[in-house]
């Protein structure tokens, strides 16, 4: 990863890599900017890319987890939709662990780059 965020394929070619699939971009920067042309942040992942609205809908792991194991579930199968990513037994554990992740790992790279 560098200033532009990820490269895609088109810049940074290797084995089981693709071409971003919409707008063929080179970097994770253009997705970014494509969504806010303003945005003066890091171009971080995941995110998680609105088609239809063309933007971001969000870029952090554990909030697109837990939107996977709800909001989509109108739109899968009844034996799709029922599967719990997210069961209530375990969330505090989840969220532990994904504080854990965030502040040792995800935020501990920031003094890398």
């Amino acid at each position: 990863m560098g200033p532009n965020g990820w490269a895609f394929y088109a810049e940074d070619p290797y084995p089981g890599a693709n071409i971003e699939p919409l707008y063929q971009s080179s970097y994770l920067k253009d997705l970014y900017l494509r969504a806010d042309p303003g945005y003066s942040g890091r171009f971080t992942v995941p995110i998680l890319w609105d088609k239809k609205r063309r933007t971001i809908v969000n870029n952090e792991s554990a909030e697109i987890i837990r939107m996977f194991n709800s909001d989509f579930n109108p739109s899968l199968p009844e034996d799709k939709a029922g599967v719990d990513l997210y069961p209530e037994p375990l969330r505090e554990e989840i969220n532990g662990v994904n504080e854990w992740v965030y502040e040792q790992i995800n935020s501990a790279w920031s003094i890398f780059v």
